[in-house]
């Protein structure tokens, strides 16, 4: 559970107190109501020993540059953009849009696998 800090009712945002590991991630402590849920302490009797995990520190410093490993799939949004799942060194899966990858090696890779020569003629999956 995380205190309130602020609510600004106007615009349906609050201001929580994050713990220091988020906040040493540099994660805005602003979020709108949608992405917000009352706490409900765990029924020890049902969970015994459950303990709130912290996030994860990777042991990366925030400028700490990341480097594709791998395209490992792709999508065509409902506005007809194309864009590419793409594996980081540091073990990350993000969606990229087709301009931030075109240039990449993993892009002539993934490309002769799926049988094409450019990206716009990838499948479009229903």
């Amino acid at each position: 559970p995380y205190r309130v800090l602020e609510a600004e009712p106007s615009t349906s945002n609050y201001v929580l107190e994050l713990p220091t590991a988020l906040q040493a991630r540099r994660i805005v402590p602003k979020f709108h109501v949608s992405l917000l849920r009352p706490y409900l302490a765990s029924n020890d009797a049902l969970f015994p020993n459950r303990a709130t995990p912290e996030p994860y520190d990777f042991g990366t410093t925030d400028d700490q540059e990341w480097f594709v490993d791998d395209l490992i799939g792709h999508r065509w949004t409902q506005s007809g953009n194309l864009e590419f799942e793409v594996r980081w060194s540091m073990g990350d899966t993000t969606w990229e849009p087709l301009e931030n990858c075109k240039s990449l090696a993993a892009m002539d890779r993934y490309l002769e696998l799926q049988g094409v020569k450019r990206p716009r003629q990838l499948a479009r999956r229903a």
